[in-house]
């Protein structure tokens, strides 16, 4: 018995290796792996090199193709069969760990076609071939594998049937629930409520009308517009869905304002209730109201933002519809309040409608001389804005949605102009000489752009640079980047002054003090109004005073508008100063009457 086993083994042993006599070894790889060409599956062996020894036809079909493959690797594979090859390293990794491991190894392959433009998706095993009984030595590696391309396509049609809408193709409600749930966990867990995340709540007004007149095959057809209306209004980052019949959804991520969010719902209400013309139809009477609710400010639960979100969209409609509310009122005003002066103040812009809405006026900046006297040695150019539509608006509320807007590198071409043409009337009517002291924004101080447009004012208005003085707010100079830093540079090397405005409410400002070639400090009103009345503040505007003469710096006091405060200041050593006690900002003809007048204010008349 142990004899005729011992003889059946060793007929095993000799049928596996390929004859080394045998001069065509594709045959005799194909008589030694006979075996594998009935199995419905694909297979293939290699030597532990990587070379194949045998391909079936499940794997490699053409016969010629599959002679050629015996003794190459897979890269030589993927080449024959238009495969791209960016996954023949990971192919080679789970090989390699099959022959380390000495065990199978499973795993999944996607291989992309380009010439066809698609993947195939397999699962494979490499399974290594023992020459002995006791598994030491690895005399071939089998692959084996099956086609899952089919299985796979299926599951992913099905995924996308239970998250997306067949009508429109966005996301449905299923997929916005799990959306939103997944958000809200993320804020519990990070706790990281600074971040906003905005719900639109979108209902279509008056679509009942559509499907009333022109059948629901229309109405169909519309929906499927609007879906590639918001995909145009919104970016890729954003989460549009499809609730059912009328009703969308929109999950927008990473908002940093209120404004931001009220200006991208003004763009879909405006895109969605321009006219669509369908099938020969032009529908004119199509808008939508707009219900916003924001994360995590007004709730944590999906329930309670839903309920809010439908709440406020019921408020856009009881408003007339085609319109957007916040949940909360107060915000809704705010955000409507700031769209209508971006509208109006582009507007301006756009029509070049600057000389009748904008209006330059100058504060003027005093000196204290030895013998006691104030003398005016400077303004600062101040911007007044009265629109047609919506009256005067303050700067502090109209400059920085020109600087987000981009805006204000116009209107800031505008002003230098202004104040250039009003300083030659000025020198032709007083004869002393004065600086102007113009606010930059950061926007502009970043812009070489905007330097050079400066540059040529200067030039073609025959403008001394010595007697102009830019004011620099923290946000303008906080910047590190080269450009700003070089249009510092190229700003001193004009001769222009420059002056470090509202200093001492910023937490850089002490440090920036080296980076910025500026001459002149402006100490904010802030410090100066509680002069009189805190030791803190006292002190603090005395330190200040002491640095920039410590630095050889000008300090000037704005917001001087007490005599204790001007008596105060004196004694601390601040000399130069700006406020309603000297004067209010002036318009042009003001302010020369008042230098005319007062050219040495020996008393202080109000």
């Amino acid at each position: 018995m142990s004899i005729n086993r011992e003889v059946k083994r060793n007929k095993q042993k000799n049928r596996m290796k390929i004859s080394l006599k045998d001069k065509n070894p594709v045959k005799a790889n194909n008589n030694n792996y006979e075996l594998f060409h009935t199995i419905p599956m694909e297979v293939a062996v290699y030597d532990i090199r990587g070379n194949y020894l045998y391909a079936n036809e499940h794997y490699l079909s053409n016969i010629k193709n599959k002679y050629a493959l015996i003794g190459k690797d897979d890269k030589y594979y993927f080449e024959l069969r238009g495969i791209s090859p960016e996954n023949i390293d990971l192919r080679k990794e789970h090989f390699n760990r099959a022959l380390i491991e000495k065990k199978t190894i499973n795993f999944t392959e996607t291989l992309y076609f380009p010439n066809k433009k698609k993947n195939l998706y397999y699962k494979r095993s490499f399974q290594p071939l023992f020459s002995d009984e006791e598994k030491k030595k690895i005399e071939a590696v089998c692959l084996f594998g099956n086609d899952l391309t089919a299985v796979i396509l299926g599951q992913k049609e099905l995924k996308y049937l239970v998250y997306h809408d067949r009508l429109t193709g966005l996301k449905n409600r299923e997929a916005f629930t799990e959306q939103l749930d997944q958000i809200l966990m993320e804020y519990e867990r990070n706790g990281n409520s600074d971040i906003i995340t905005a719900i639109f709540y979108l209902d279509l007004d008056n679509f009942k009308l559509v499907n009333d007149t022109f059948g629901h095959d229309i109405g169909d057809r519309v929906l499927g517009e609007i879906a590639s209306r918001l995909k145009i209004c919104l970016r890729k980052s954003d989460y549009t869905y499809r609730l059912g019949g009328d009703e969308f959804t929109i999950i927008i991520k990473n908002i940093q304002s209120d404004f931001e969010i009220a200006r991208i719902a003004e763009k879909i209400s405006n895109y969605l209730a321009t006219p669509y013309f369908i099938a020969n139809h032009k529908i004119s009477y199509l808008t939508t109201s707009i219900g916003i609710v924001l994360a995590p400010k007004d709730g944590m639960d999906r329930e309670v933002l839903l309920k809010n979100a439908d709440t406020a969209m019921y408020n856009a409609k009881r408003r007339g519809k085609n319109n957007f509310q916040f949940f909360s009122q107060d915000m809704t005003l705010n955000s409507v309040k700031r769209l209508k002066i971006e509208k109006n103040l582009t507007a301006m812009v756009n029509r070049n409608d600057y000389d009748n809405q904008l209006k330059m006026y100058y504060q003027p900046i005093i000196e204290r001389l030895e013998t006691g006297e104030y003398k005016v040695i400077g303004s600062e150019a101040l911007i007044r804005w009265n629109n047609p539509e919506i009256g005067r608006v303050s700067p502090s509320i109209f400059i920085p949605i020109a600087e987000e807007t981009n805006l204000i590198m116009d209107i800031g071409d505008w002003i230098f102009n202004r104040v250039f043409e009003d300083y030659q009337k000025i020198k032709e009517q007083y004869q002393a000489t004065l600086y102007a002291s113009i606010n930059l924004s950061a926007r502009q101080l970043r812009s070489i752009t905007a330097i050079k447009k400066m540059e040529r004012i200067l030039y073609e208005l025959d403008f001394d640079p010595s007697l102009l003085q830019l004011e620099l707010t923290e946000t303008s100079y906080l910047d590190d980047h080269d450009e700003v830093l070089n249009n510092l540079q190229r700003l001193q090397k004009l001769g222009i002054r420059l002056a470090l405005d509202d200093f001492g409410v910023g937490y850089a400002s002490l440090s920036y003090l080296h980076k910025v070639p500026a001459r002149t400090i402006k100490i904010d009103r802030s410090f100066v109004r509680f002069l009189s009345t805190s030791s803190n503040h006292s002190e603090l505007v005395r330190s200040i005073i002491v640095l920039g003469q410590n630095l050889n710096m000008d300090v000037v006091a704005e917001g001087v508008e007490q005599v204790e405060d001007l008596y105060l200041l004196t004694e601390h050593r601040c000399h130069k100063f700006q406020g309603h006690l000297f004067s209010m900002p002036l318009p042009l003809e003001e302010f020369i009457t008042f230098l005319n007048r007062n050219s040495l204010l020996t008393t202080l008349i109000h």
